[in-house]
């Protein structure tokens, strides 16, 4: 009797607030523990890329926002522009490709310095490296080579009177030089076309 007598006595007394709270709790438990589950169980997406140009060859990156915004903007500006478009001798000038590979110089390193250093992680700077090298291992040999003597030659042809009717792409292939020149271009061209495929997979 002794023990009824104090469960009775110790009984709970379960009130609607008391119920209320306790549900509204559970809820919002539940919901960080989905959160939490979901948060960790996220896959890392790896991307592979294989890049002709500059040597870079196979590469990993970890896909994030950061990557995927950079690799974005490049993609665009290598897309409309004529870097990354098909080099054809009968509709193509020479001069204007340079101006577009000139210009696409500038905007890379112009997207590279806006990059905030302090939020920088290694898959960023991996991209960048990639960038960097592609510019300078890549397009910069070709117009290293032949940019100079091929505007200067260029240049004087153009004011010449005979050629004041001539369509700049028959002007362009009168240089002494045009095949080597052109094969060149092309393979540059082609390994570009290449390099923006491979940078679409991070986008």
């Amino acid at each position: 009797m002794d023990i009824l007598n104090y469960l009775h006595s110790k009984s709970i007394c379960i009130t609607i607030d008391n119920l209320l709270i306790g549900t509204i709790l559970l809820f919002f438990l539940l919901a960080v523990l989905k959160f939490l589950f979901s948060f960790f169980r996220k896959k890392v997406k790896i991307v592979n890329l294989n890049i002709e140009i500059g040597n870079i060859g196979n590469i990993t990156i970890e896909l994030n926002k950061e990557v995927s915004k950079i690799a974005h903007k490049t993609w665009v500006e290598i897309m409309t522009r004529k870097v990354g478009l098909t080099f054809e001798e009968d509709k193509d000038v020479i001069v204007e490709v340079y101006n577009s590979w000139y210009k696409l110089f500038e905007i890379i390193r112009e997207l590279l310095k806006n990059a905030e250093p302090n939020k920088k992680d290694k898959n960023v700077e991996n991209l960048e490296n990639i960038l960097i090298k592609t510019l300078n291992e890549g397009l910069r040999p070709h117009l290293t080579k032949w940019q100079a003597k091929f505007r200067r030659w260029y240049d004087i042809e153009l004011k010449k009177e005979e050629n004041n009717k001539v369509p700049p792409q028959e002007i362009q292939k009168r240089y002494e030089e045009y095949d080597s020149l052109v094969k060149d271009l092309k393979d540059t061209n082609e390994k570009m076309v290449q390099f923006a495929q491979e940078l679409k997979k991070l986008i």
